[in-house]
């Protein structure tokens, strides 16, 4: 096994994977636009000698799927990406977020620095895709005998986006339709695989689990009036003070939420949070009149130990508890998004053992806890597991930066070089440690 290893890694192309990666970042594919990035990457598998084809969703979407066919003896593998970038790229649709001008990184179109390639997706996360169809280049010309198929799927609509009705806009369409949307459209159509790794950027750590999220719209009311005559006769209620004392009990409430829920997978910490990501309402052009509406938007996280529901409750009950000293607080709840269960794979999973001992050959050290935020970012490895599909996440990501380069944090995303590398030799091995067995041969393992 080590002598094939070995081969399949001495045929990995370094600078095909660095060139990959920046034309993926170079074509623009925000979410509900992922179609022409799907299309580059089928053309590019096929030129590599790949079985390739794309597998439409919509006219403006589709997922790309690669393969490398085993005998059909042995386990099938995948290795799953999205190609749907977190934010647009856009000035107008990203300024409410990041501010501006736009750093260069968030920004479609790639440049090298310090050995890191910067571009918006470039971490999160073509990165990984270029990671995974490197390694797949290497099985292939390495002419290694497999079992089992090993699979590349670049993915739409990943990101954590949900379509919701706003208080100034409606946010709804393809552009908005995220959360596992590509990834599940695969699951119910093909290939499934009996193993998936999820590309994310871990800093190539092995990761086990993965929280699930709620998104809410939390509709504050208040009563519209004109606030320059206020006075004894003033009836007006301003929406938007009042939501300003929701986010202060939320601020204190999540402190003892992400305590109380603290979950071991046996592999690393998940602590779930309660974020206030948006507030929308009355009119910027007239702030003379108190808002009758503001709404709140909120990322509730939940982890595996939990039910679902009970997080939803829980949120209820602490606004319950502050509306009853405040008379005029008057709110409705809904939830418009979600992400759940969340899920975990066993440590002694096979899959995930065979993922830290291919860490270990790369990385020359063994995994201890993954770091503290890692099982609590979204990625797809809850919709495989959902089908019953052992997952983990384990991928390339921007790396640290070298002493005098600090400048470079500001700069948007980055995907580091080196763990680009790493994450397609830590592939190459994983692929062949299953995809080189029949299922018997697996199945006769402790904890396959």
């Amino acid at each position: 096994m080590q002598d094939q290893i070995n081969t399949a890694m001495s045929q990995m192309n370094q600078e095909g994977a660095v060139k990959l990666a920046r034309s993926l970042v170079d074509i623009p594919s925000n979410t509900g636009e992922e179609r022409e990035c799907a299309e580059f990457l089928v053309s590019y598998m096929k030129k590599i000698g790949l079985e390739a084809k794309l597998q439409e969703i919509t006219e403006t979407r589709a997922n790309a799927i690669g393969i490398i066919r085993g005998t059909g003896e042995g386990p099938a593998l995948m290795f799953n990406g999205h190609l749907d970038t977190g934010r647009s790229g856009s000035e107008e649709e990203d300024y409410a977020a990041l501010g501006g001008p736009i750093a260069p990184g968030y920004k479609p179109k790639s440049y090298m620095k310090n050995g890191f390639i910067f571009g918006l997706g470039a971490n999160n996360m073509k990165g990984g895709v270029a990671a995974a169809v490197t390694a797949l280049d290497a099985l292939l010309q390495s002419g290694v005998k497999l079992k089992g198929d090993v699979i590349i799927a670049g993915v739409a609509g990943e990101s954590e986006k949900s379509p919701v009705e706003g208080a100034i806009r409606s946010y709804r369409g393809r552009h908005y339709e995220g959360g596992g949307f590509g990834t599940r459209h695969l699951m119910t159509r093909g290939p499934v695989p009996d193993y998936a790794v999820v590309c994310e950027p871990s800093s190539c750590y092995v990761i086990n689990a993965q929280a699930g999220y709620f998104f809410v719209k939390i509709t504050v009311k208040g009563k519209a009036e004109y606030t320059a005559r206020r006075g004894p006769e003033y009836r007006g209620i301003n929406a938007i003070e009042k939501a300003y004392a929701i986010v202060n009990r939320l601020q204190e409430w999540d402190l003892k939420y992400a305590e109380k829920n603290r979950y071991d997978s046996g592999m690393g910490i998940i602590e779930p949070h309660v974020n206030i990501g948006a507030i929308e309402g009355g009119w910027p052009f007239k702030p003379s009149y108190a808002s009758a509406v503001c709404n709140l938007y909120l990322d509730l996280r939940v982890t595996p130990a939990m039910n679902p529901r009970e997080a939803i409750d829980e949120l209820a009950t602490e606004l319950k508890r502050l509306a009853d000293h405040d008379p005029q607080l008057k709110y409705d709840i809904e939830v418009f998004g979600s992400n759940v269960p969340a899920t975990f794979t066993p440590p002694d999973d096979y899959l995930v053992q065979t993922c830290l001992r291919a860490q270990e050959l790369v990385l020359g050290k063994k995994q201890q806890k993954f770091p503290l935020g890692q099982g609590t970012a979204t990625n797809d490895s809850n919709v495989f597991r959902w089908h019953g599909i052992p997952a983990v996440k384990c991928g390339p990501a921007g790396g640290k930066l070298p002493p005098g380069a600090e400048e470079l944090q500001n700069e948007g995303e980055r995907l580091s070089v080196e763990d680009l590398v790493a994450a397609a030799k830590m592939y190459v091995a994983i692929a062949l440690n299953i995809c080189t067995k029949t299922r018997m041969e697996i199945k006769s393992i402790p904890g396959a």
